[in-house]
Order: C-alpha cells, then sequence, then structure tokens
C-alpha cells in the first residue's frame, strides 16, 4: 500500500474520532460571551484586560497533537460564536500558533539498503465572519516539517456591534516505515521510524471597544441644551442687573 493510500485511510479515522461527545464551552468575557459548542476540552481564558481578550484552543491543541511509528491521523472542526454585549464592539483579533514537526526515519547500520521513511502533513484554516457579509480568511499548511514553523491570522479596523464566527478547522496524517535490513550473518534487523506534528499553543486575542448607546447620545445632547440655555439664561440676567 503506498503513502497516500495510507494518509488517506489516516484522515478517515480521524473525521470519525472528531465525532466524540462534545462538551460545550461558554466564556462570559467583558465585551462578549464566547461559545464552542464542538469541544470536548473545556478552551481558557487566558487574560480579559483593557479591551483584549485572550482564549488559549485547548481542546483544539490536545486534538492536533500526534506521534506514531506507523500510520495516524486526526481532524478538527468547530464553529465558534462571540455574541457581543450591548455597548461594545469588536474591533480586531489576532490567532496565533505554531506547528511543531519531527521526522526519524530509521536507517541501517552504514547506511546501506533498506532505510525506514517518515512523513507529516497538516493545514489549519480560519474563517471569521461578521455583519453585512463580512468576512476574513486565513491558511496554514507544512508538509515533511521536522522543525516549527510559527503564524498568525489577524484582522483590524472592524466595527462589529452583534456577532463574530470564527470557523476553525484542521487536519493531520503522519505515517513511519521501519528500516529493515538482513545482517551477514542472515539475521533480519528492524528499527522503527517515527513521525509526529502538533499544533501548539493555539491562542486567539479578541479586540474590543465600548460605544455609546443610542440613549447616550440623546442623554448626552438634552444635557447639553441644558446648559446651553442655562448659559443663555444668566447672560439675560447679567444684562438686565447692567442695564438697571
Amino acid at each position: 500500500m503506498n503513502l497516500f493510500k495510507l494518509q488517506m485511510g489516516a484522515v478517515a479515522l480521524a473525521f470519525a474520532s472528531a465525532t466524540a461527545s462534545a462538551a460545550p464551552t461558554v466564556i462570559e468575557a467583558t465585551g462578549f460571551t464566547f461559545t464552542n459548542p464542538d469541544s470536548t476540552l473545556a478552551d481558557v481564558l487566558v487574560s480579559d484586560v483593557a479591551g483584549a481578550t485572550t482564549i488559549r484552543f485547548s481542546d483544539f491543541a490536545n486534538s492536533m497533537s500526534l506521534n506514531t511509528s506507523d500510520a495516524d491521523g486526526n481532524a478538527y472542526s468547530a464553529d465558534m460564536t462571540f455574541a457581543v454585549r450591548a455597548g461594545y464592539q469588536v474591533t480586531g483579533y489576532s490567532f496565533s500558533a505554531s506547528f511543531a514537526g519531527t521526522l526519524d526515519p530509521a536507517v541501517p547500520p552504514g547506511g546501506g539498503a533498506g532505510a525506514g521513511m517518515a512523513s507529516n502533513r497538516g493545514s489549519v484554516s480560519l474563517i471569521a465572519s461578521g455583519a453585512n457579509d463580512w468576512s476574513n480568511q486565513g491558511n496554514r499548511s507544512v508538509n515533511k516539517l521536522n522543525g516549527n514553523d510559527s503564524f498568525v491570522f489577524s484582522a483590524a479596523n472592524l466595527t462589529l456591534r452583534d456577532m463574530l464566527t470564527i470557523s476553525l478547522n484542521s487536519s493531520m496524517t503522519l505515517f513511519a516505515a521501519p528500516a529493515v535490513w538482513t545482517t551477514p550473518d542472515g539475521v533480519v534487523q528492524r528499527q522503527d521510524s517515527w513521525a509526529g506534528l502538533s499544533v501548539l499553543n493555539p491562542t486567539l486575542t479578541v479586540y474590543t471597544t465600548a460605544v455609546p448607546e443610542p440613549e447616550t447620545y440623546a442623554m448626552l445632547a438634552l444635557g447639553l441644551a441644558v446648559i446651553g440655555l442655562t448659559r443663555r439664561t444668566r447672560l439675560r440676567l447679567q444684562d438686565s442687573v447692567a442695564q438697571a
């Protein structure tokens, strides 16, 4: 069986495992309510200070971490919502994470025939959407990664006062085949190869600002009108006293 077929089999197993029962995450932040209905491990509020709310996607990180000497794979899919509170608006977001890959193909003594192989492949996509058909998308893919690959998806200058929706999707497949060789005395030897891939520290920071409600503007206008009327009345009284 070739590598492609093994990787596709791993993907099929991954999507089957992704149907595990969910335990929704709900986080009440200052400017919004965050809900991840597809989580099986609770996401974590890291900080909520000065209009910047950071959430660590623990469920995503836990799902997307694999290491194998054979074939393996997994997938993640979640549709998250950020219901913006009255008096606030979302002005931007920044999602950051890193792929960490390891490839350790086994090699026979002396580097002869029968070397093993190791391969990994992964992808992450994030689609954000809001009112008035606004949307933004980020994608990152790696193939045969032996090291780290950091990435950021972000958007700025937003004015979302109702709902921000984020769809986060990821998949990864790994394959490793052992090194097999025969010693001079006819003994067949075998040594495992290893392949690994993880998504490290996936975090999302959502930026919000306070927005006065229409009632606030009305009260402000009324207050300015009262101040103006009071000032004009005072000036008329001063004029009357001066003429007396």
